[in-house]
């Protein structure tokens, strides 16, 4: 019986199988959590899996390992977990623009101007 192996699961348990490993034992030998390795596997995980750029280098680690393609589990991964799109931040706009920065900037000039003629008033 011919079994496909088209999901990333599927291709890591058969490397798994294959080298005769566990996944502990996987995970001593990479230093890959065996948490990030079952996740992989579609196993439940408690706990926060790193960033995508940090999984897809262990996988890279664990594909390595179990003598499996790197550029296809790796194409695989993108496949089925798409980088989501990040949301963008806006700044909103300045809250005095064009002459009203001139005008406030001038009147900040002047209210020093008075304070300082105002202290040295006081000296005499």
């Amino acid at each position: 019986m011919d079994i496909k192996l088209d999901t990333l699961a599927a291709q890591l348990n058969q490397g798994l199988l294959e080298r005769r490993l566990s996944v502990e034992e996987l995970a001593d030998r990479t230093k890959v959590p065996a948490s990030t390795i079952r996740s992989f596997l579609n196993e439940p995980v408690t706990g926060v899996l790193p960033e995508r750029v940090y999984l897809r280098g262990h996988l890279a680690v664990l594909a390595r390992e179990l003598g499996l393609d790197v550029a296809a589990l790796q194409s695989r991964f993108d496949i089925e977990s798409p980088e989501l799109p990040t949301t963008k931040i806006v700044a909103p706009p300045p809250r005095f623009q064009g002459a009203g920065v001139a005008v406030v900037a001038g009147l900040a000039g002047i209210a020093i101007l008075a304070v300082v003629l105002s202290f040295v008033s006081s000296l005499r």
